[in-house]
């Protein structure tokens, strides 16, 4: 993100739930609420950092916070990213009642296309079942998460730094999303809408990229 120009926007979602508000202003730190009512779509990030006399990067570091927890969006050239809250949840919610089958299918089509990844999983059955239950919980909090406008960052990068110990690349990230979104298409067929692809593709990205940096992290702890 850091070579990006970014300029953050409040989205019509954090601005007009006001449950999501009121936790806002009672559990976030004063200069997470003033970036986030900073940015107004207009302001980059570089004269965020100049109006709070904070250093560029801790203010792109709480923008990236404010992102993942679906409170501002960014936008970077012709490129917008968002958490859709709605979309997110609805989307889940229909694979919910077929959470083992959209589980076990997704790693079926991990290991069926990409058979070099299956010695980072567990051998025995048992333990594909825990790890297919890990991967809903993770989905499920994600989603809750971000509709309550949590702060999900912290999260996210510690999954990202135990998901390095376990031997995960970089370059493993992008198949993981190409399959999860194929899993949602091949359960749900035409109820899965391309808003709702869309959303889980920059769901994705934003979560990828904070998981990276916990990564990152591990390897220089």
């Amino acid at each position: 993100m850091g070579n990006w120009s970014i300029i953050p926007g409040r989205t019509n979602y954090a601005e007009h739930l006001k449950s999501m508000y009121r936790a806002f202003a009672t559990s976030w730190a004063r200069t997470y609420r003033q970036v986030f009512w900073l940015s107004d779509g207009k302001r980059s990030i570089d004269y965020i950092s100049v109006l709070l006399h904070k250093p560029k990067e801790k203010i792109e570091q709480i923008v990236y916070d404010l992102l993942v927890s679906g409170h501002i969006k960014v936008q970077s050239g012709d490129k917008e990213l968002a958490m859709n809250p709605a979309l997110l949840k609805e989307s889940f919610n229909l694979i919910t009642p077929r959470k083992e089958e959209f589980a076990r299918h997704f790693y079926n089509l991990l290991f069926q296309q990409y058979p070099q990844v299956r010695e980072l999983f567990p051998n025995m059955e048992s333990g594909m079942r825990r790890q297919e239950a890990s991967l809903i919980t993770t989905l499920a909090v994600v989603v809750a998460g971000v509709e309550r406008g949590e702060n999900l960052a912290a999260v996210i990068r510690s999954l990202g730094e135990r998901h390095s110990r376990y031997g995960a690349q970089a370059a493993h990230y992008p198949i993981v999303g190409q399959l999860l979104i194929q899993t949602f298409q091949d359960l749900l067929g035409d109820a899965f809408t391309t808003q709702m692809k869309a959303a889980w593709s920059q769901a994705y990205e934003i979560i990828s990229n904070e998981m990276l940096k916990g990564a990152a992290q591990a390897v220089q702890s």
